[in-house]
């Protein structure tokens, strides 16, 4: 595992944790869960708070859009299931038949 950053925006402090503790790191001044951020993404100095601001802005934007892939690729699969276990629908009866709807039938029930 690799050292990432965490942040608190309310007190402008970065921490450097094991990535394996990935949203569970506390700010050491006030105890609120800190925000990852990676190991690349650099962090500004304390003393600026317009950087600060842009830094919290910008990622809040890059999460927004990585749910939005997010749905989309959930709803891309569920139609994709969706139209397999028709295509099988219409294959004639068989026990194979019968277990491979049942399969994919369950992985729809959890998107």
């Amino acid at each position: 595992m690799g050292m990432g950053a965490w942040v608190c925006f309310e007190c402008r402090i970065a921490v450097r944790r094991n990535t394996q503790y990935r949203g569970q790191v506390p700010c050491p001044e006030c105890g609120k869960r800190c925000a990852y951020l990676g190991y690349k993404i650099p962090v500004p100095p304390k003393s600026k708070p317009r950087l600060w601001q842009q830094l919290q802005v910008q990622l809040a934007r890059e999460r927004a859009e990585a749910h939005q892939q997010a749905v989309l690729n959930n709803t891309r699969l569920r139609h994709e299931l969706e139209r397999e276990i028709a295509r099988i629908e219409r294959l004639p009866t068989n026990p194979g038949r019968r277990s491979l709807l049942r399969q994919l039938q369950n992985r729809l029930s959890y998107l």
